[in-house]
């Protein structure tokens, strides 16, 4: 007798090959097999009755749950069974930009690290963030959905549906992997980064949260400077609260507060431009002295368009 089982569907799918005279079960097999292939008999002879299978074995299907079947044969079992691919964390490329001259400064863009970053070249560079959160692991991507609050009405969809189009994916297909908030008042944001954004997070899932020009909230002249210092004290403290995501921070406008949101971060990068000149420098790190690097906005946004991360 022949025991084995057949993947058909949705189902396993368990079929009993016996011998005809005596019914004795003399082999059992357990392995996914595709429906093309024949079953072929373990034994020539019945160990019951020594009677030849071939031509003298019948065959009964029986219809098993959708796991695979646990029943202990009385009979030696032959047990196949398929190692899942497994890659070593230290093999898979890291969360990248794809852009070496930023690549360099930043990293490692891992969680619970805080980068902010400003300048008026810093919203294209949370953007590109942004899209290539989205990318396959083998791709420099964090294969995520990504949580966007827009502070200062500074998401530029049109830069990000570009990006997806040189990647040749549908604008609507990418937006749909980020959870975009628009914030209006500085009260808007210091509420619901300290009090919602941790939930947020957790339930889209989400390994990056991007924070767009938080300080373009701070524009009102009549304010305290003590309650400026709550709110800001408020943010901060929310954003510590994310355990499990990259937090970017990007401020766009110049603002008397700059330097305050620069002192939380892990990470501190300016990004001035003149024209269509971009000078990047690393102000601050944990393990890397300051540097500059000058590129092109064309050479940083075109860096979307590789595969490869660098």
């Amino acid at each position: 007798m022949l025991h084995h089982v057949l993947e058909q569907g949705d189902y396993w799918e368990r079929s009993e090959c016996y011998c005809a005279s005596c019914a004795r079960i003399p082999l059992t097999e357990i392995s996914p097999r595709s429906t093309d292939e024949a079953v072929q008999p373990f034994r020539r002879c019945c160990r019951g009755c020594g009677r030849e299978l071939e031509g003298g074995a019948g065959r009964r299907l029986l219809q098993a749950p959708v796991t695979r079947p646990g029943f202990s044969p009385t009979e030696t079992a032959t047990i196949r069974t398929v190692r899942p691919e497994f890659y070593l964390a230290s093999s898979l490329p890291h969360f990248s930009l794809g852009f070496p001259q930023l690549d360099s400064m930043m990293r490692p863009l891992s969680s619970r690290r805080l980068i902010v970053m400003k300048g008026d070249a810093a919203p294209a560079v949370a953007e590109l963030m942004t899209f290539r959160a989205q990318l396959p692991l083998d791709m420099g991507g964090l294969d995520s959905t990504v949580f966007f609050i827009d502070g200062g009405n500074r998401s530029d969809l049109y830069l990000f549906s570009l990006f997806a189009k040189w990647r040749g994916l549908k604008p609507a297909v990418a937006m749909r992997r980020v959870a975009t908030c628009r914030i209006f008042t500085n009260y808007q944001l210091a509420d619901f980064v300290s009090r919602r954004l941790a939930d947020a997070v957790e339930d889209h899932a989400a390994k990056l949260v991007v924070i767009s020009d938080p300080l373009g909230t701070f524009s009102e002249p009549e304010q305290e400077e003590r309650e400026t210092r709550w709110l800001l004290k408020s943010i901060k403290d929310g954003i510590g609260r994310l355990k499990h995501s990259l937090v970017v921070v990007a401020l766009a406008s110049p603002n008397g507060h700059d330097d305050a949101v620069m002192e939380w971060a892990d990470v501190g990068i300016s990004l001035t431009s003149s024209r269509d000149r971009v000078q990047a420098g690393l102000v601050k790190h944990p393990t890397k002295p300051p540097t500059t690097s000058n590129f092109t906005l064309n050479q940083l946004l075109k860096s979307a368009k590789r595969g490869a991360p660098c």
